[in-house]
């Protein structure tokens, strides 16, 4: 797995009080939602209703393709600051968005957890902030399950480019029951101390079996051109990283335009210990998908 019960628990308690902080400390204007004729500054810092969630945008940059940045459970866009402000220097507009309950953004508890709803926010946030393509997707962690699920459904998705991430085969059904038994006896304990936090990341937990299920199940363009970044540390302990390293190893093979790459000495967080790397990759994206 990409997130060992200890990590979830710690990833909850550390990021809990730098999103109330974000959420009192950032002045935010609401977006208008109307996706043909956007205004100038439409989406850049922006908030967006969508199904009665409040989703933090931002649009920089300009260039006939959008690169449009996914994070991993827990974090928001802040993990691709450092990485953005270079792709838009190579001549690419870059979107990066907080997913409903993180950073910025406010969730709808009535509406179940899905890795589908994520996936219907992101292309609904794409399409009122009038981004209709290409588009090339940088996916970390659990953001590359949904990269992969919006590039089987949106044809505005012309690469991708995944960071340690989720694909099919990463998370077995043995190790899914083994880790969510010993989350479920966390949550009081969660809820206690984030319960913010706790209201996007016990129904995630929840939902992780589902979720496997959904990824396992993709079928992917094999003339998707993909760079697949592993990170080298990126697992917790040596059965997990077998797993994790055999998944990916499934993904790319016999696939001619999926490409894999070793991030050497990276912990799961690849973007923030080889931003150089990252970079790379997205450029090198760019360039397959014939779009700079």
């Amino acid at each position: 797995m990409s997130l060992s019960p200890r990590r979830m628990i710690s990833t909850m308690k550390r990021i809990a009080l730098t999103c109330l902080l974000s959420l009192s400390l950032t002045p935010l204007v609401l977006c208008a939602q109307a996706p043909h004729k956007p205004a100038a500054n439409a989406c850049s810092s922006s908030l967006l209703g969508i199904d009665g969630n409040q989703i933090w945008v931002n649009k920089e940059g300009a260039g006939n393709v959008t690169v449009v940045f996914e994070s991993g459970f827990g974090n928001d866009s802040s993990v691709w600051s450092q990485v953005a402000s270079r792709i838009r220097a190579a001549g690419a507009q870059t979107f990066v968005y907080d997913r409903a309950g993180l950073g910025k953004s406010k969730i709808n508890t009535a509406t179940p957890y899905s890795l589908d709803n994520d996936v219907h926010i992101l292309r609904t946030a794409l399409t009122n902030c009038g981004i209709q393509g290409p588009v090339v997707m940088v996916g970390h962690s659990y953001g590359g399950a949904i990269s992969l699920l919006a590039a089987s459904e949106d044809t505005r998705i012309k690469g991708l480019v995944l960071l340690d991430a989720v694909v099919p085969g990463v998370w077995p059904k043995s190790e899914l029951d083994k880790n969510l038994e010993t989350m479920r006896a966390q949550y009081k304990e969660v809820r206690e101390q984030a319960p913010d936090l706790a209201k996007v990341a016990i129904p995630w937990a929840e939902a992780m079996p589902e979720t496997a299920k959904r990824v396992d199940g993709l079928r992917i363009s094999d003339t998707l051109p993909i760079e697949d970044v592993v990170a080298e540390k990126g697992q917790s302990n040596p059965a997990s990283m077998h797993i994790w390293r055999d998944a990916h190893a499934a993904f790319t093979a016999n696939h001619p335009h999926r490409e894999s790459m070793l991030a050497a000495g990276s912990s799961h967080k690849v973007m923030a210990d080889k931003p150089d790397l990252v970079v790379d990759a997205i450029v090198k994206m760019l360039k397959k998908t014939t779009v700079l």
